[in-house]
């Protein structure tokens, strides 16, 4: 695979550079702003902004920086190569909202499974509506064998002031998710991905002290592109989420908004309010920046 070079402009590349750092190494050439090395990709950027992805998986690292040049690599490349073996596909959703739970989901799918959800046709995931995601779960959670873990807010600050990170939380939840559905699948499934979201040697670290670690992973950047398990997986913890959103909103009786945006303080703001500042520790992720702001509003009503 040739390299691909992209121009980026400076607000990007510091995007980049914080999201590859955990795999960053040192480089020696004066000119190099830095180079992580990725799962089948080398990434290397100037501070001009000029920034090469070079291996295997380059293409996939590429299309993750530019919608437009995601759309033109897709025409020229033809990466759609879905896997059409058993296999076993774990994601999560709402790990990058202030309010609601994180939601992980694994799929083991065999290969009419796969065809099935094929059939479906679903649109690339950036395109699904709420509608959407709700219409096409309904479609495949009782069709397939999968595991679903909804690690509440409460859980989740418990474990922040435990000591654990975000990322080590998502590690341990995917990891438990995987194991639930090997045991559910009953069968032995040598594929086994998830979308990566640090370096493998980051994740494995954070499960360092578990009884049980599945090990055999592969870890894969916009997997739902070739994996259905990982899409299914990606509709299921988007519809969890979903209901469980739907279910704050009414226990609270207000309106709520994901994100972490400044109309996402003003609602929690309104929500420590009316409940007491203790609700924002069952509703909240209070590790966020968003719980500063969040004070600073209540300050100054």
């Amino acid at each position: 695979m040739e390299p691909i070079t992209l121009k980026v402009n400076q607000t990007t590349l510091e995007k980049m550079k914080k999201y590859y750092d955990s795999q960053m190494v040192s480089v020696e050439e004066l000119d190099l702003y830095f180079q992580a090395n990725a799962i089948g990709c080398v990434i290397s950027a100037d501070s001009e902004g000029r920034v090469t992805f070079d291996g295997q998986n380059c293409i996939e690292e590429a299309k993750r920086w530019s919608k437009r040049i995601a759309q033109e690599l897709d025409k020229l490349t033809h990466t759609h190569d879905l896997y059409k073996l058993q296999h076993i596909g774990t994601a999560e959703t709402g790990s990058a909202d202030y309010l609601g739970p994180i939601c992980v989901v694994s799929c083991y799918l065999r290969p009419e499974d796969i065809e099935f959800i094929d059939s479906l046709h679903i649109k690339p995931l950036a395109e699904l509506t709420n509608q959407d995601v709700i219409a096409y779960a309904k479609e495949i959670k009782d069709k397939i064998v999968y595991s679903l873990l909804i690690l509440d807010n409460s859980h989740y600050n418990k474990m922040v002031q435990e000591g654990f990170n975000q990322a080590n939380i998502k590690a341990r939840l995917m990891n438990q998710a995987t194991v639930n559905v090997m045991q559910k699948a009953k069968e032995n499934t040598k594929v086994k991905v998830i979308n990566q979201f640090v370096s493998p040697k980051t994740y494995f670290n954070y499960l360092k002290s578990e009884v049980i670690v599945v090990k055999d992973l592969m870890f894969e950047t916009n997997a739902s592109d070739k994996y259905m398990a990982v899409l299914a997986s990606e509709i299921l913890s988007r519809y969890a989420y979903l209901q469980y959103f739907a279910n704050m909103t009414k226990s609270l009786k207000m309106n709520l908004s994901r994100g972490t945006s400044t109309s996402v303080d003003t609602v929690a703001a309104k929500v420590a309010a009316k409940y007491g500042e203790k609700m924002l520790t069952k509703v909240a992720k209070l590790n966020f920046s968003n719980t500063k702001r969040v004070k600073a509003l209540l300050d100054d009503a």
